[in-house]
């Protein structure tokens, strides 16, 4: 199923899921408005989160956007608006 055809909570779902695995944080523990920062987020870890968020919705992130996906709010909008 493509971001497009997906609700924002699907894709939310997803992003948390997502960002959990790479943080090795429960995705239920992860606040949509907390900076990824506060689950460990440092410079590797947002490299493969990009690269995993890139495989799950089949998009690109360009480096400048991915600098400024501090949330899981932040990822959810571009995820949904890229799309």
């Amino acid at each position: 199923m493509s971001a497009q055809t997906r609700s924002t909570a699907e894709i939310e779902s997803r992003v948390r899921a997502i960002v959990g695995e790479v943080l090795w944080v429960a995705a239920d523990d992860i606040r949509a408005a907390a900076p990824l920062i506060d689950y460990g987020l440092d410079s590797p870890t947002a490299i493969e989160l990009t690269i995993q968020l890139e495989q799950a919705f089949g998009i690109e992130i360009p480096e400048d956007a991915a600098s400024r996906l501090n949330t899981v709010d932040d990822i959810v909008a571009y995820v949904r608006d890229d799309s």
